[in-house]
Parts: C-alpha cells; sequence; structure tokens
C-alpha cells in the first residue's frame, strides 16, 4: 500500500494539475494588485506568459506519458 501511495505522487497527471493549481494561484493572488506595465495589468502579462508555461507543461506530459506507455 505504502508503495501505491508514493508512485501516485509521480503519475505525470497529478504532477501537471498540481502546477497547473500553482500557476494559477500565484496569478489569482497577483491580480488585485492592479499594477499596470504597458497599459495592461500585471495579471494580464501572467496570464500571457502561463500560456507558454502551460504549453511546456503539456508538451513534457505527453512525452512522459508515452514513456510511462512504452514500458
Amino acid at each position: 500500500m505504502r508503495d501505491l501511495t508514493k508512485q501516485k505522487w509521480k503519475d505525470p497527471g497529478i504532477v501537471m494539475v498540481i502546477l497547473l493549481s500553482l500557476i494559477s494561484l500565484v496569478v489569482w493572488i497577483w491580480w488585485p494588485a492592479d499594477t499596470h506595465i504597458g497599459g495592461l495589468s500585471l495579471a494580464g502579462w501572467l496570464m500571457f506568459a502561463c500560456f507558454f508555461i502551460w504549453l511546456t507543461l503539456t508538451i513534457s506530459y505527453v512525452i512522459w506519458m508515452e514513456r510511462i506507455e512504452k514500458k
């Protein structure tokens, strides 16, 4: 049972959900700060940057899952 719990935390889906939740949490915490850069709210810039972070995480997730399925 203990090994099953350790393996669950290494599951790519759980890791990705945790990372995406942390990124979303940072944006939502920062949202009320209302700091503007280049005429846009900093939260807007963070969401734009998060698109590339999410894209990278999605590609790494797919590669990770393919490696697990090959085993």
